[in-house]
């Protein structure tokens, strides 16, 4: 069991959503993370349970071998659904008509990957490296090998349409899972792609050695 002066000792952990919302407002760093009286940042809202009732339901077709036909995707998606935040009935309905598509045809893109060989190894895993004074740690969507060995973080996003490689590329989150899975795996190249689930529309980007370097010190000084 820890001692008390083994947990003066532990190394602080921050994630990429904790040091953002640093860098939003100090006040609110010390409101949600110091002073635990944050929770009026966190209140249900419709974005976030759509967000989450997808997420559950991709990570338990990948759990299941992604072996699920659409219907029971479909179905999953029933029983994993999410309700609270939504305004009126009208909203939740169409938010779960949504969300119906978005499964069907995340299936559909699943087979495409299949047959470019792509493997997907781990979904809703949390990825932790070591920066001396500091953890950086981040819970990524998904992760994907390549069949040449390159290693592709997949960020899902519930609420948008479309994104560029320019936003990837400079993506404070991205960059961060980018900078942890390359520490994890320094002969590997890691490459990082954001993924639009409501129209599936992506981006893919991948920082060289310097930028990742360069990333460190960056968040170092944070």
């Amino acid at each position: 069991m820890p001692t008390a002066s083994s947990a003066k000792t532990r190394k602080p952990t921050f994630s990429p959503t904790r040091l953002l919302t640093y860098l939003e407002c100090a006040v609110k760093y010390k409101y949600v993370y110091i002073d635990k009286i944050g929770r009026f940042y966190f209140k249900a809202k419709p974005q976030l349970s759509f967000g989450s009732t997808l997420h559950h339901v991709l990570q338990n077709f990948h759990e299941q071998g992604a072996s699920h036909t659409q219907e029971e995707m479909v179905a999953t998606l029933e029983t994993q659904w999410i309700s609270a935040g939504y305004t009126s009935q009208e909203e939740e309905v169409k938010h779960r008509e949504a969300g119906e598509k978005i499964v069907q045809a995340y299936h559909t893109a699943h087979q495409e990957r299949v047959v470019a060989q792509v493997e997907t190894i781990a979904t809703e895993k949390t990825i932790t490296c070591d920066l001396g004074a500091f953890k950086l740690s981040g819970r990524v969507d998904r992760i994907d090998k390549h069949i040449d060995g390159t290693l592709e973080i997949v960020d899902y996003k519930s609420g948008r349409w479309e994104v560029t490689e320019e936003q990837v590329y400079n993506d404070f989150a991205m960059r961060c899972y980018q900078l942890i899975l390359s520490d994890l795996y320094p002969d590997t190249p890691v490459k990082t792609t954001i993924y639009c689930l409501r129209s599936g529309i992506s981006a893919t980007t991948l920082l060289d050695r310097e930028e990742r370097e360069q990333f460190r010190e960056e968040v170092m000084l944070i």
